[in-house]
């Protein structure tokens, strides 16, 4: 776990990495480093993906409904959340 980012910015990471992709996207993508951790529910994620959006480091790009008429945003970095990310990602770790 040692290699593990906070989840915040590891989501932010995860956003630099494809063209957008909602809460659900963000969340099967990162079960496999975080899914045993007691924050990882959907209400963490859509509050993480909301707070970097009022930071203006995220934008919402797209909005469809899914198969339940339920409303799924889709995210995108920006240069901010990727001159963030520029700043504090370790090394080890890449971005788009």
């Amino acid at each position: 776990m040692a290699d593990t980012l906070p989840l915040r910015f590891r989501v932010l990471h995860y956003i630099s990495t494809v063209d957008k992709a909602s809460a659900d996207q963000i969340m099967q993508a990162l079960k496999p480093e975080y899914g045993t951790e007691k924050q990882f529910t959907k209400k963490v994620f859509v509050d993480h993906l909301l707070d970097m959006k009022a930071n203006f480091i995220i934008d919402d790009n797209d909005v469809t409904l899914d198969d339940k008429g339920e409303l799924v945003i889709y995210y995108s970095i920006n240069d901010e959340g990727k001159r963030l990310l520029g700043k504090y990602l370790p090394k080890r770790w890449t971005q788009k």
